[in-house]
């Protein structure tokens, strides 16, 4: 079994300034990799979409011979599986078949049309290949069971049609592909031949890790001369018949390329008419002198640049302090600045990308400034208060409308709210504004660093807002209803130092859509309680926020979406932990919204389903299925479940997701709540049982129970 790809590899071509090969030399290059083969043939031949990275795993090896520098000879060998499973109205078949393919191929690297110092190097390749195919079809479950697909979308034990169809039950593929199709010969074919030949036709991109190492990514598709891989072709009898086309794959990789010889040696240099001037006269040649004009007689190091003994960036020809400690704030003299010095420059920066601004000292650089301060940065939060006792349901709902707005519980049983989370003072500052003049009073601005520890930011609003800048305190201009003026430039009143950038009070309303405007915000509550709970109860939810109202009651919220589809799936993920009273509420404008105002779109409320009988009785349960979905839930689905509480999920091998809700100990409770899903719109829905935590068949389950 041969089969030939095409790949490239930069090894040879990636170098600025590659050596020429006085002839054709071996430099073998061995590649390893992983991908999916994707089945394309009778089955399933109407969908609607075609997506390279889904059905089986495929691996290869691939050993390859540079030719030229824009051409590669490769030889490898491919295994994988291709599959596929029609179910409809008119037939259901399904097929696995394992894949051993070996070939050769030509690789071409666009060496003519591409810079030779590219990082990233495109290919295209054409090869030929034998192939081998053993194609089997899942017919019987593991208990010797027939499938029989009635009109109504199950699969049964018996025949719709069969005398005794009355007495049929259900039963769910174990996706065992136990039947051979040559042997089966469903349509007389006989003993065809499971071995053909195919051209692959392919395309990727190689980036060049070291000298020795590559990876690449790409996708081969394969025209087979074989139509018996899925075991139908147009020949076939009845509903079976497929169309006239061969069957086809597509294997899509990533792999690794190991290079299995050293590059040839590169003659050196040729120096003998170079230039070995010595401009600042320091014993280093110009040529590669890193500091060319060192004042003469001052020290140098192995690449011409003064010494610097105590690492502060400061030479030592104009090191006042020669032994400054490591990691020390240094002026341009190599002086140690001191704390208050350090705090003052801090504040210095401007307002729009957080970088530091010019220090008014000349005796300080810019670059002294940024390299050291930088270090200082912090995060800066609006505290809003701390409640030991609840606030008003207007404050509450407020700060709920902010998606910005985070909580935290003390040990005494104290709640602190904070709102935003910025990178400098002046952000902050305008924020605290923001909120007051919107009518929501604030604390203090907390100053938070990279260990997490949190303080109060002293004088604040005396240093930034001062009367005598301003004309009037905050506090002053709420009182009268009055805007704030708007200074061309606002003065710290105690350093006398500039902000690049004003805060522009004149353009704050109630309405900021940054607090709270046109923005709704989604929350999932997750319950209500009288007293608070331990932390521990929410384990695992990071972003949970805590709220005690003015009625008594604390409550638990997560999330801030602003999407109701993306909140719908969070209350999906509580209600599975346990969180079974998780609802989705939205705020907006500073108030509680209806669902229907937020133009979200929910599923009718319907009272849950009492879905568990009233004894527990021996190891086997009946579950109803009511989906398998192998990506996002759509969501007039994740709609509809949402009105059915508890809802388990279980992976499969091929990486779907299969969603069950109910447990029951018979079979005919199991059954009656299923009508009542099928009712609903779960037109889908059927039992399974659990036995010792595995999902099995109900007709297990029944045999189980007796």
């Amino acid at each position: 079994m041969l089969s030939f790809s095409v790949s490239l590899n930069a090894q040879d071509t990636l170098s600025s300034d590659p050596v020429q090969q006085p002839e054709w030399t071996i430099r073998p290059k061995i590649s390893v990799g992983v991908g999916m083969m994707n089945y394309q043939g009778d089955l399933v031949s109407n969908r609607s979409y075609f997506n390279p990275f889904q059905n089986k795993t495929s691996f290869h090896v691939q050993v390859s011979q540079p030719v030229v520098d824009y051409l590669d000879v490769n030889f490898y060998m491919l295994f994988g599986k291709l599959g596929a499973d029609e179910r409809t109205r008119v037939r259901n078949l399904n097929f696995e078949s394992q894949i051993t393919a070996g070939g050769i191929s030509a690789s071409y690297n666009f060496d003519h049309f591409l810079k030779d110092d590219r990082i990233i190097e495109p290919y295209v390749s054409l090869g030929f290949e034998a192939f081998e195919f053993l194609s089997k079809t899942d017919l019987i479950d593991q208990y010797g069971n027939n499938y029989n697909y009635w009109s109504d979308g199950t699969v049964r034990n018996l025949p719709e049609m069969d005398v005794f169809s009355e007495s049929a039950i259900e039963i769910t593929r174990d996706y065992d592909y136990e039947t051979d199709l040559r042997a089966l010969n469903a349509d007389g074919f006989g003993a065809y031949s499971e071995r053909s030949f195919a051209i692959p036709l392919g395309v990727g991109f190689n980036l060049k890790m070291n000298s020795k190492t590559s990876f690449q990514m790409g996708m081969d598709y394969h025209w087979t001369f074989t139509d018996y891989i899925d075991g139908v072709t147009s020949e076939s009898r009845g509903v079976r018949q497929g169309n006239e086309r061969t069957d086809k794959f597509l294997n899509t990789y990533m792999r690794l390329t190991f290079n299995l010889t050293t590059p040839p040696h590169e003659e050196p240099e040729d120096f003998s008419g170079a230039d070995f001037g010595d401009a600042d006269l320091d014993s280093i040649p110009d040529m590669i002198d890193k500091c060319p004009s060192t004042p003469i007689g001052v020290e140098v190091d192995s690449e011409g640049c003064p010494l610097d003994s105590d690492g502060d960036g400061i030479a030592d020809y104009k090191d006042l302090e020669l032994n400054s400690l490591e990691g020390a704030v240094v002026d341009t003299n190599g002086v140690t600045l001191s704390d208050a010095v350090i705090e003052q420059m801090y504040l210095e920066y401007t307002d729009e990308d957080g970088k530091y601004s010019q220090y008014t000292n000349t005796a300080y650089s810019q670059e002294t400034v940024e390299r050291k301060t930088i270090r200082k940065k912090q995060n800066f939060k609006v505290q809003i208060g701390e409640f030991q006792e609840g606030v008003d349901d207007s404050l509450a709902n407020a700060l709920l409308s902010m998606p910005d707005v985070t909580t935290r519980v003390t040990e005494d049983g104290k709640t602190i709210i904070e709102v935003g989370n910025f990178e400098n003072l002046p952000d902050a500052i305008q924020r605290k504004i923001d909120l007051e003049i919107g009518g929501i009073a604030t604390k203090d601005v907390i100053e938070t660093s990279s260990s997490g520890e949190s303080s109060r930011v002293s004088n604040i609003e005396q240093d930034m807002i001062s009367r005598e800048s301003l004309g009037m305190s905050v506090d002053e201009a709420i009182t009268k209803n009055k805007t704030l003026p708007a200074p061309e430039r606002l003065i710290l009143s105690k350093n006398e130092y500039t902000l690049d950038r004003p805060i522009d009070t004149r353009s704050v309303t109630k309405a900021n859509d940054e607090s709270y405007g046109d923005v709704t915000v989604y929350r999932v509550q997750i319950g209500a309680f009288a007293n608070k709970l331990s932390k521990d109860v929410f384990d695992g939810i990071d972003d949970l926020l805590v709220i005690t109202s003015e009625d008594g009651l604390t409550r638990y919220y997560s999330g801030d979406f602003t999407s109701y589809d993306k909140a719908a799936r969070r209350k999906i993920d509580l209600m599975q932990k346990g969180f079974d009273g998780s609802h989705v509420i939205p705020f907006k404008g500073g108030k509680r919204a209806l669902l229907t105002e937020s133009g979200a779109t929910p599923a009718e409320n319907v009272v849950p389903l009492n879905k568990t009988s009233s004894a527990n009785f021996g190891k086997v349960k009946f579950k109803v299925q009511i989906g398998v979905y192998s990506g996002q839930i759509p969501m007039d689905v994740l709609n509809k479940m949402m009105s059915l509480g508890r809802i388990d999920q279980r992976e499969g091998d091929s990486g779907a997701v299969r969603y069950f809700t109910g447990e029951f100990n018979s079979y005919e409770e199991a059954e009656a709540f299923k009508d009542q899903l099928v009712s609903r719109g779960f037109a889908d829905a059927f039992i399974a049982a659990e036995y010792n935590g595995n999902i099995i068949s109900a007709t297990e389950g029944i045999e189980l129970l007796k």
